[in-house]
């Protein structure tokens, strides 16, 4: 996902008549990382699932206890960054719960990025409304790396669990220097508000190959029983994607400039989550998603020669849904930076709870759970 970063709001312009004007956030923040964590040494070391099971039970941070989502991206000098949706901390931190979270690794060392207002590291949109990750990039310029996160902006309700309601795509951007704290430089919407159930989710996923950035939409269908979301994609040259002429959306025929006449690549019935993971490995693109959306009960991934197919779908993992436990496994996402000693595929799962209380007793419930499949 290297190089999907700060010129996509110009591309993606083209998917609405109303898109606002890339707005600064009012104040940026001045972020650190506790705890200071050193440099990697040179060299990638293979771990294990279970190796790394055992450092996420381990953590015991002020500022991170509990999270879902964990899209990750390799830094220039080898650290990795991970972005997190809702985030529980501490008892006795205020805020005890934020919308999103930034770890910082090394090795065995997990830094946290915070400031003195102990927020979200993306700014809420406004009161009810938050920004979870989906994706994020990593590209460099120059002397340092530029880390994109793309968010879905939510609504929240008050209705439980799953009550919230998708708006649109936002975008945020970090600056940091090798070795160096990442740095907010600006939080601007890719599209506007819209609370059209079945609108499309740009941003759920992204990849860089042969000279274009491939950037992935989920959409749902509201067809009766079906729950998974159509795949849409479009893409970019990586030299001058802030050209909004250049960008092109996958139709019927091919390669066109109207994002209305865009197509699924992918059906939804069988097809995926809101959130997803799209790699290119050993030239082959790789899907991971749960098949039918969260409420399915496994982990598939899908295959493809091409980023719009044909897509082979293949059962790689059990995770149940758990909406009859009550114990919630979705949002299955990959993370092929990170060898592996077994040769296969890291990915995570992220866990949550429909008891809020039990969450904030036993953090450890919310924590994404790694494990190893087949690519």
């Amino acid at each position: 996902m290297v190089a999907a970063v700060v010129l996509l709001p110009a591309g993606l312009a083209g998917c609405s008549d109303h898109l606002p004007e890339p707005a600064e956030p009012p104040a940026a923040p001045v972020f650190r990382l506790e705890p200071d964590c050193p440099t990697p040494p040179p060299g990638r070391r293979s771990v294990s699932a279970a190796q790394l099971n055992q450092l996420g039970e381990s953590l015991d941070l002020r500022y991170w206890q509990a999270a879902d989502i964990g899209a990750s991206a390799r830094l220039h000098d080898g650290r990795l960054v991970w972005l997190f949706g809702d985030t529980v901390r501490k008892k006795g931190v205020v805020p005890g719960i934020v919308g999103n979270s930034m770890l910082v690794s090394s090795g065995r060392c997990v830094a946290q990025l915070v400031d003195d207002a102990h927020g979200p590291v993306v700014p809420d949109a406004d009161r009810d409304t938050v920004r979870w990750p989906m994706s994020v990039a990593v590209a460099r310029h120059g002397d340092h790396d530029v880390i994109a996160v793309l968010c879905s902006r939510t609504r929240r309700g008050s209705g439980g669990t799953m009550d919230f309601t998708f708006l649109g795509t936002t975008a945020a951007v970090f600056r940091v220097e090798d070795g160096g704290v990442p740095q907010v430089e600006k939080v601007f919407d890719l599209t506007p508000d819209s609370t059209d159930p079945d609108q499309v989710n740009w941003g759920a996923a992204a990849v860089v190959h042969g000279g274009w950035i491939y950037v992935f939409g989920t959409r749902l269908t509201g067809q009766q029983g079906v729950f998974g979301r159509e795949l849409y994609v479009a893409r970019t040259p990586v030299a001058n994607p802030a050209d909004r002429s250049g960008w092109e959306f996958r139709s019927a025929g091919g390669w066109q400039k109207d994002h209305r006449r865009a197509v699924a690549v992918l059906p939804a019935a069988g097809g995926v989550s809101q959130t997803l993971s799209v790699d290119v490995l050993d030239g082959t693109y790789v899907a991971v998603s749960k098949r039918d959306g969260d409420l399915g009960d496994f982990v598939y991934t899908w295959t493809a020669p091409q980023p719009w197919g044909p897509w082979t779908p293949r059962k790689a993992l059990s995770a149940p849904a758990g909406f009859d436990t009550g114990d919630l496994q979705y949002a299955p996402l990959a993370h092929p930076e990170v060898p592996l000693t077994s040769g296969k595929l890291l990915v995570t799962i992220s866990r949550n709870t429909t008891d809020g209380k039990r969450l904030l007793e036993d953090p450890e419930l919310g924590r994404p759970k790694f494990a190893e499949i087949a690519p």
